[in-house]
């Protein structure tokens, strides 16, 4: 599910931090990743990638993985810091959006028995229902009006957006 991952991240991140300089780009990216690792996981696997459902980057310990990296690799109050931190908090939303606390043997893994379940499905698993599409809308929604709301159909603000990452 693109737009309500990506919708509902900056929507999330914009009402609950409130912070104009995060750079939009690897918060999405973050909110993006959980499912792109979980299709590559599904493509090593011996199951058909589309089918594999929810796997290690639905876990809390593949976004904490990613902050502590983020953190061990980068120099305090740097940008690239700022922007693995932003990268983290997207994959959290990730989760939180898509109620990884229905499946906790995926969101806790690998601390039950260090074996992966098999999960609920996976967003790319799921038959585009009334509820998947009403979310997708949602988040398209969102993104519309956040883009009318700054001005991105100037040329100069959406080149700022694809640069810093800013709007």
């Amino acid at each position: 599910m693109l737009f309500w991952h990506m919708g509902g991240t900056v929507f999330l991140f914009r009402l609950l931090f409130r912070d104009p300089g995060v750079d939009l780009r690897f918060l999405v990216a973050g909110a993006l990743l959980p499912d792109a690792v979980d299709l590559i996981a599904g493509l090593l696997r011996d199951t058909e990638p589309f089918l594999a459902g929810r796997l290690y980057g639905h876990s809390l310990f593949f976004a904490a993985g990613v902050l502590a990296v983020g953190m061990l690799a980068t120099d305090r109050g740097s940008a690239y810091r700022k922007r693995a931190v932003a990268a983290a908090v997207g994959i959290m939303f990730h989760l939180l959006l898509d109620a990884m606390w229905l499946w906790p043997e995926v969101l806790l893994w690998p601390l039950p028995d260090g074996s992966l379940p098999a999960a609920g499905p996976g967003d790319w698993s799921l038959p585009p229902g009334p509820a998947r599409l009403a979310q997708e809308a949602a988040g398209l929604m969102y993104l519309i009006w956040l883009s009318a709301r700054t001005g991105l159909s100037d040329a100069a603000r959406r080149s700022r957006l694809w640069r810093t990452g800013t709007v």
